[in-house]
């Protein structure tokens, strides 16, 4: 464009040599033909007024510049009411408005200087330029162009600088830039356009679609960029766009805000609807926070704050046809309240129509194709998964969590550990105030437990009713209290813990081996103070433990079987209730219930029951000549 001033310029000291001074020449126009015979450009101007030899003035200027060949096609108009010339200096100016118009692009402004040295033109007040062609998509919104509507840029700062070469026009506009393209609005202290010229595409360029106008190459916005966009809030230091790719990067601590959901890091890039978080620098980790999430935690949704923040060294939001996925990669760390969590890799994936989904969560926009959270249906946890949780935790190779039903799966040799107990399995759902792990005859569920005291005996003598025991001398030494069965349900109860094992149920402890169907272990938070350093410290505290179903106690090379079993530790009672028999090497005890009593030398036998059993107890044979 800027040539064909020079070319004007040209024109105009022909044209003035014709002038003398004060004597205007009124409407006067002059065209260019190419050695082809076609029109070049055509100059008007309304009056032309010679100064002086340093000086000429145009009126009402317009410059019409063609294709040169037989299509005729106008490529480019400039429009002026008046126009001071110097001819010495190179130098055309004006305070007067100014109107571009190419093939792609429409400026405005008030006042304006060319400069033929620089081969700049500059619009110095209330610049407009309008760009035919939309950058929105960069950002993923589907909605950005309306149905049938033709695509535009506009864009209006103080200042505009236009530098023309045979290839591209460079835009540099300045002071309270703002940018409106579809549904996005941009504002920034500087933006810089690169637009091809007709003539400027690159072979190998993308082709362009019958109709399409992409000459804009790229938009670099810098210094304060603010961009409001489907709901959204995008904040950075830069924001470079690539239209014909449909791409735009951030950098400069770029942030993301939106209802229910903040991101930030060192850069974050988005193409065609998907939005690439990294961190790194000042920036730290790429981060996501969420808000009325809900869900994740040990034991279910009730754990979580009002916010979640996820951090990771990269962050990967991709609008899907039905759903929204956010991909976390590379030491993925999650603080939510009392609740923390860390893997190498975790996913969110999300509802993407919000009208059709339960509100559990905080939607990230209303409008039809914007970005939005939308309610969160699963989140998956991958690699080295850790979660802590008010002294609880959890690991797996695998946690699935499903918020809306307040429930988490881990899976890949999951194990829990509540205080002092720690469990394992096959595979654990967990849910508030409920955890059912499950296990199978090749891998069973496992609860080690603290320690119980001996609770053994060694023989029984007496008479029916009441026998006493031989309590024993030598204490076997103590130790951890390890349960495995095929199923476990772990129940929080507001003052105790009850661990509800079922399906070919053992239970080993300290000087104690049995087996039954089902088992309750109940337990209890308690303190207990370190005799090293003086420091309270919480443990979990056997109560006590239920055993139903064929019931066998092995103690000392004794055999015990009853219908149902209960161990008492901090009591010091074993009680074994329904068909209850009791076997060693020197004699038998039976009845309805027998209850062994530790530290008291002896066992009461009971009758009754349902079938009314009577108490007994038999004694190895008397040897012959001992009466």
């Amino acid at each position: 464009m800027l040539r064909y001033l020079v070319i004007s310029v040209v024109c105009l000291q022909t044209l003035s040599a014709q002038m003398t001074p004060n004597a205007p020449v009124k409407n006067f126009r002059l065209p260019r033909f190419g050695d082809n015979g076609y029109t070049q450009w055509v100059l008007q101007g309304g009056e032309g007024i010679y100064d002086n030899a340093e000086q000429t003035r145009i009126k009402d200027m317009a410059l019409r510049v063609y294709s040169g060949d037989e299509r005729m096609a106008l490529e480019m108009s400039l429009d002026s009411p008046e126009a001071t010339l110097r001819v010495a200096e190179n130098r055309a100016f004006s305070d007067s408005t100014i109107v571009i118009v190419g093939a792609n692009f429409r400026i405005s402004g008030v006042g304006w200087t060319w400069d033929g040295e620089t081969k700049e033109i500059e619009v110095l007040f209330d610049t407009v330029v309008e760009f035919t062609q939309a950058i929105s998509e960069s950002l993923g919104s589907e909605g950005a162009v309306e149905a049938g509507a033709a695509p535009k840029t506009v864009i209006h700062s103080e200042r505009l600088k236009l530098l023309t070469t045979e290839t591209e026009y460079h835009f540099d506009f300045t002071n309270n830039v703002h940018a409106v393209s579809g549904d996005m609005d941009l504002t920034s202290n500087v933006l810089i356009a690169l637009v091809d010229a007709p003539e400027g595409r690159k072979e190998g360029s993308p082709k362009v679609e019958a109709g399409q106008l992409d000459s804009v190459r790229q938009i670099v916005a810098r210094d304060s960029v603010v961009i409001n966009q489907a709901g959204r809030v995008v904040r950075a230091g830069e924001a470079e766009f690539f239209p014909r790719e449909k791409r735009v990067q951030l950098t400069g601590t770029p942030q993301i805000e939106t209802p229910g959901a903040y991101l930030s890091g060192h850069t974050i890039r988005s193409r065609e609807g998907e939005i690439v978080i990294v961190g790194g620098g000042d920036a730290g980790r790429a981060q996501m926070i969420l808000t009325e999430t809900g869900g994740l935690g040990i034991q279910g949704g009730g754990a979580l704050s009002a916010e979640t923040i996820v951090l990771a060294d990269k962050i990967t939001m991709q609008e899907l046809e039905k759903e929204n996925l956010f991909l976390f990669e590379g030491s993925v760390a999650v603080m939510s309240g009392s609740v923390q969590l860390r893997s190498d890799l975790m996913t969110i994936y999300a509802n993407k129509d919000t009208k059709a989904a339960k509100s559990t969560t905080a939607d990230l926009a209303t409008e039809e194709g914007d970005l939005k959270v939308g309610e969160v249906r699963r989140i998956v946890a991958e690699g080295s998964v850790k979660i802590e949780q008010s002294g609880q935790f959890a690991t797996s190779d695998t946690v699935t969590f499903f918020p809306s039903e307040e429930r988490a799966v881990l899976e890949g040799d999951p194990r829990v550990t509540n205080g002092e107990a720690v469990i394992t399995g096959e595979k654990m759902e967990l849910k508030p105030g409920l955890a059912i792990i499950y296990g199978s005859d090749a891998e069973r569920v496992k609860v080690v437990l603290p320690e119980m005291q001996d609770l053994g005996y060694k023989t029984f003598t007496g008479v029916t009713g009441v026998a006493t025991v031989e309590e024993t001398t030598t204490a076997n030494p103590a130790k951890e209290t390890v349960v495995e069965s095929n199923m476990l349900r772990m129940i929080e109860e507001p003052t105790q813990t009850v661990f509800r094992f079922s399906e070919n149920v053992t239970i080993v402890a300290t000087n104690l081996d049995a087996k039954c169907d089902r088992l309750d272990v109940i337990a209890a938070d308690a303190k207990s103070t370190d005799m090293k350093t003086g420091k309270m410290s919480d443990r979990l505290e056997v109560l006590r433990i239920e055993a139903l179903d064929n019931v066998e106690v092995r103690q000392d090379g004794r055999l015990a079987t009853a219908e149902k079993g209960f161990i008492l530790p901090q009591e010091g009672k074993v009680i074994l209730e329904g068909n209850a028999v009791v076997n060693d090497d020197r004699g038998r005890v039976s009845g309805h219930r027998i209850i062994l009593l530790q530290g008291q030398r002896r066992a009461i036998v009971e009758g009754g029951g349902p079938e009314k059993e009577r108490a007994r107890i038999t004694l190895p044979a008397i040897p012959s000549g001992k009466l």
